[in-house]
């Protein structure tokens, strides 16, 4: 299988949960993770690492939106791509036969996101991020292979 973007490794996972205020204080206080900003009554942002580096975790406490809102599973998890690669990831993915929401703009994080479910119904997103664009004059990366065609369409994955 050929994947066209280098990702770069998990960007998000979100996680639906019945509490966001109970939540919110276990991955605070019990796991020791740092608000990205006050949290609001469905929804709260945790950075996992240094504030303002990737993954970060998201708890939902209700459906989610912005290409997530028919998640059938338990789980919204996001890969970070270069935003130039999202409109080649789009085509390859639909010439697999999946289904594609998107491409979504997010302005204030100057990205372009992709939608797709995983076999279980998780929802994925490739988030294309313009500071993972190869500068300009640069080899683009190499593709990433998984030998012959082994594995889930869009799951592969570069770190």
């Amino acid at each position: 299988m050929n994947a066209s973007a280098s990702h770069q490794g998990l960007s998000e996972l979100i996680l639906r949960v019945g509490d966001v205020a109970a939540s919110v204080a276990f991955y605070r206080d019990v796991v020791g993770l740092t608000l990205e900003a006050p949290p609001g009554e469905n929804w709260a942002w945790f950075w996992t690492g240094a504030p303002g580096a990737s993954p970060r975790l998201g708890l939902a406490g209700r459906p989610l939106r912005f290409g997530a809102e028919h998640c059938g599973g338990p789980a919204h998890f996001a890969f970070g791509v270069a935003r130039s690669a999202i409109e080649r990831e789009k085509r390859r993915l639909e010439a697999l036969g999946i289904e594609v929401e998107g491409p979504v703009r997010f302005e204030f994080w100057n990205a372009d996101s992709i939608y797709f479910s995983d076999p279980d119904g998780h929802r994925v997103e490739l988030c294309g991020f313009e500071h993972l664009n190869a500068p300009p004059g640069a080899t683009p990366s190499a593709t990433v292979r998984d030998g012959e065609g082994r594995g889930a369409p869009g799951m592969e994955r570069g770190g």
